[in-house]
């Protein structure tokens, strides 16, 4: 990961890294948190712990109910001139963590602001948030050409890379998918298995190249490397 200075960026500069690298740091991360030991066979990431406990020592803080965020906004990271951030996710979002078809996106939006609060604070050093909306959680953003803001597409990267971790994730489809009948019955499984929803399992096979098919409706062109440049440089 590195740091540029970025003239066409909002921010004046930019955080450049590849998907692989954000692959492998937050894979890091989910292993420090269970200091190494993992439970293979209850691989789902305990998000809202990994913010209040793994991350509260970075003075990352944790609102899990906020009622005033405004429409159609999932979450917010709030962050102050001191260096401290407030991650805040919606009441209503919260209060539908353990339904059937809002678990999933809940967690993912809570991984979705760790990543905004542990990497992006550079471009908020006089204070500010960072508003994630329906459209900026979309588990397919996590490419670059997909999405104009590079710190989007890094915070759903990195959500995706927290909550289904590479190795072992690689690993689980190893055992599953002599048993999986077909892509979409594999994606299922892994969906279960990591607490995310069915799409996220669909994109991290492909992401990871583990999903080869021509009905595909996503398909990656790169590994994720942030290739945004001057377009008159491109």
């Amino acid at each position: 990961m590195e740091w540029v200075s970025d003239r066409q960026s909002p921010y004046g500069c930019r955080l450049v890294c590849a998907g692989t690298e954000i692959d492998d740091l937050m894979e890091e991360h989910y292993l420090k948190f269970y200091n190494g030991a993992v439970d293979i066979t209850n691989p789902a990431l305990d998000i809202e712990r990994f913010i209040e406990d793994y991350l509260q020592p970075s003075r990352i803080e944790y609102d899990p109910e906020a009622t005033d965020l405004g429409r159609d906004v999932l979450g917010v990271t709030q962050f102050n001139p001191d260096g401290s951030r407030l991650i805040r996710i919606s009441k209503l979002l919260y209060l539908q963590r353990h339904s059937l078809g809002s678990a999933g996106r809940f967690r993912f939006t809570c991984a979705h602001e760790a990543f905004h609060a542990m990497f992006h604070h550079r471009l908020f050093s006089r204070g500010g948030r960072s508003i994630c909306l329906e459209r900026h959680i979309r588990e397919d953003f996590v490419e670059p050409q997909l999405s104009g803001d590079f710190t989007e597409w890094q915070a759903n990267r990195g959500a995706a890379a927290l909550l289904m971790p590479k190795m072992l994730f690689m690993e689980h489809v190893t055992r599953e998918k002599r048993e999986a009948k077909g892509n979409q019955m594999l994606a299922d499984v892994l969906a279960d298995r990591f607490r995310v929803s069915r799409q996220s399992a669909q994109i991290r096979l492909q992401t990871l190249g583990l999903w080869v098919s021509e009905d595909q409706a996503f398909v990656l062109q790169t590994d994720g490397i942030d290739s945004y440049v001057d377009p008159r440089h491109r």
